[in-house]
């Protein structure tokens, strides 16, 4: 049983390492990307998304 936990304690820390990762990586596409001019315009050029598929 103690194996058991010490496996999942490791198991829960490389999950945990990696939705930071996931988490960082978000917030630097959501907050930094648009004040990048160059990153800007190619986001305005994009066709605007259609989610009603008839």
């Amino acid at each position: 049983m103690e194996e058991l936990m010490g496996e999942a304690i490791v198991d829960l820390a490389l999950l945990a390492g990696f939705l930071l990762v996931l988490g960082v990586g978000a917030l630097v596409a959501d907050y930094v990307f648009p004040h990048i001019p160059f990153i800007q315009r190619y986001l305005d050029s994009l066709p605007d998304w259609d989610d009603e598929e008839e």
